[in-house]
């Protein structure tokens, strides 16, 4: 019976390699895929799989919907602080590792969402990473991603601990501090992206630039 079990196990993960590597817009290369059912197991597989499968979905889709589906998608997943998921005071988990553990603390959930979006063509200068002060929660410093549908117009909020995404202007429970992508520095508003900071590139955005992005399209 273990051997018949650990047969269909197999079965399984190969179905979903075969899924995750020839039929979707998205992809994995293999031999990562194989290292991430080593690593987490089966189950991981599945949730990498069933991401694929929802960018595939979202290809072409409305941006209104794409940024509803992200945030639902990822929100899934358990809020964990890195030292209790990684042994460490502070790690910037990748996509693959985010959905290997199923679980990770507010950058993980917001990375993850961020980039999510640009995959699926969200314009980069309408998604931003925002740390904010979040009020009235155990943690304080926590991240979130804004995206603006129009440049000058107050942000929504895709957030983790509040699921459902507001306009800024009615999380009076955050905070905003600064934004950033990559590239980009900002002292937040809540009306908008609010001062252009020049300055030396922050760890947060060499953090960001570290993380492979893992998930590929395929060339048409």
């Amino acid at each position: 019976m273990a051997a018949i079990k650990y047969i269909l196990i197999i079965l399984h993960v190969s179905i979903l390699l075969v899924a995750a590597e020839t039929a979707l817009s998205f992809f994995v290369p293999e031999e990562r895929i194989a290292t991430l059912n080593k690593a987490y197991g089966k189950q991981a597989v599945q949730r990498l799989n069933s991401l694929l499968v929802m960018m595939d979905e979202m290809v072409s889709s409305p941006e209104d919907k794409i940024v509803v589906t992200v945030n639902r998608f990822f929100n899934q997943l358990e809020f964990s602080s890195d030292m209790k998921t990684w042994q460490k005071n502070d790690y910037w988990a990748s996509r693959l590792e985010f959905l290997g553990k199923g679980q990770g603390d507010c950058e993980d959930f917001a990375v993850a969402k961020f980039l999510t979006m640009m995959q699926l063509g969200v314009p980069e200068q309408k998604i931003f990473l925002t740390y904010v002060k979040a009020v009235g929660y155990p943690e304080a410093a926590h991240l979130v991603v804004t995206y603006y549908q129009k440049p000058g117009t107050v942000p929504f909020v895709l957030d983790n601990y509040n699921k459902r995404i507001l306009p800024a202007t009615q999380r009076n429970d955050l905070i905003p501090v600064y934004s950033f992508t990559a590239n980009d520095l900002y002292l937040q508003k809540q009306q908008g992206l609010g001062k252009r900071v020049n300055r030396a590139t922050l760890k947060t955005q060499r953090n960001l630039q570290a993380i492979d992005l893992e998930i590929q399209k395929r060339v048409k």
